[in-house]
């Protein structure tokens, strides 16, 4: 019995053993030093390096997770650093550079060194002691950033480029602390986020266990989405604020009108049967569907405009689908699925329903990158309930804006 017993506490041990997590990130001199939660094993990472129109990439691909934001640091000879969670196992850091580099790495128990030759911190740049500041510090960077995105960016630059070396060492403190997450928040004010709450008006969508109509907890959701991208420093628009009915072409076409980066499409699921089985979220993008599931899903949100082409005119414009913007979109829905699992994982543990293809006509017009989102059935006892949730509905939201975030650290 006592054998039994040591090898279930071995076994037990073995299971449920602690994930390698990224817990700080320090920018040093010439590159980086990456601190982690165990000591690494001997396969930790893997490295190439990449070619393409004169830029030279040097990838690390790193067997963890990180525990904070993505990263993006910058150096002098044109050099950056970006560090970004690429799966749900996997740390990209990838060294962007004009030319060939000397990097060299050296690991330690609990930490990975990256070194490149010849380069060295620029002026405005900062040291990273952790992913995690105190909450003084997160207050004090929120209202410099506030107070910088309401100057002129090139007056910015000019002062900081041309202040004395003799100025007041407080302020030139206070101006270079200016983490690289703040820098990234900084680069979204060019991006631009078309929201696409599904549905509306005359058009309910699926009706849940809450008995609410799935238009009005997608434009909830739709809604914090907006207010959390915009706190984020993105350029935001809605294709509806309101309960009001709108096309499914002129959803897209307004994303282009808009000349969105990206364009999210927000649903939630249902289905007839198996109401006590089917749950999680799903995150979808564009292309001929391969799956009878992918085909069901797709069919009940394309009611709209399902009389606008026959089945073949349908798939003869499928197979003219750009594959460029197919692939970005794929990305895409990787991010953000993963970054909704992530924001509801502690709290609810929601289930993981994976990144599919399919054809929704939503998605049909837009020349950006784009997804379609289901954000858990209706239908379902338990997740029905939690849609209809504030506290899901924000969950929900930050963890699009964590995916739409990684989206751009790896696709600026």
């Amino acid at each position: 019995m006592l054998r039994n017993f040591l090898i279930f506490i071995c076994l037990g041990g073995f299971l449920f053993a602690e994930a390698l997590t990224i817990t700080a990130i320090e920018q040093t001199q010439k590159g980086a030093k990456i601190s982690f939660n165990k000591n690494l094993p001997a396969n930790a990472f893997k490295n190439f390096v990449l070619k393409s129109e004169g830029k030279i990439r040097y990838v690390y691909d790193i067997n963890a997770q990180l525990a904070g934001a993505a990263r993006a640091l910058q150096y002098t000879q044109g050099v950056q650093i970006r560090i970004a969670q690429n799966t749900q196992d996997k740390v990209r850091l990838v060294i962007n550079s004009n030319k060939e580099l000397k990097v060299r790495t050296k690991t330690a128990a609990k930490t990975l060194e990256i070194e490149v030759e010849g380069i060295s911190l620029q002026e405005d740049s900062v040291n990273i002691a952790s992913l995690f500041d105190t909450p003084k510090t997160q207050k004090s960077t929120t209202s410099n950033t506030k107070n910088k995105t309401t100057q002129n960016p090139a007056s910015q630059n000019v002062t900081s480029k041309n202040t004395p070396k003799n100025s007041n060492p407080k302020t030139s403190t206070s101006q270079n602390k200016k983490t690289s997450q703040e820098s990234f928040q900084t680069n979204t004010a060019r991006k631009v986020i078309v929201i696409d709450p599904g549905h509306g008006g005359k058009d309910c969508g699926a009706m849940g266990v809450a008995k609410v109509c799935e238009k009005k907890i997608v434009l909830e959701v739709g809604k914090y989405l907006n207010t959390e991208l915009k706190k984020r420093g993105y350029l935001v628009y809605m294709t509806r604020n309101t309960d009001k009915f709108i096309k499914l072409s002129s959803r897209t076409k307004f994303a282009n009108d808009k000349n969105a980066d990206l364009f999210v499409s927000i649903h939630a699921n249902a289905v007839p049967d198996n109401k006590d089985k089917l749950q999680g979220v799903e995150s979808y993008f564009l292309s001929t569907a391969r799956s009878e599931r992918a085909k069901k899903v797709a069919a009940l949100e394309n009611k709209d405009d399902t009389e606008v082409m026959n089945y073949f005119s349908k798939q003869s414009f499928l197979n003219t689908l750009n594959t460029q913007r197919i692939v970005a979109s794929n990305k895409l829905a990787i991010d953000i699925q993963y970054g909704m699992l992530q924001s509801l994982k502690k709290g609810y543990g929601v289930i993981d329903g994976g990144v599919r293809e399919g054809p929704f006509w939503v998605l049909v017009g837009a020349i950006m990158p784009s997804v379609l989102l289901e954000i858990g059935y209706m239908t379902h006892p338990k997740e029905g309930k939690n849609l209809n949730q504030s506290n899901f509905q924000k969950a929900l939201a930050e963890g699009i804006a964590n995916g739409i975030d990684g989206y751009f650290m790896k696709n600026p």
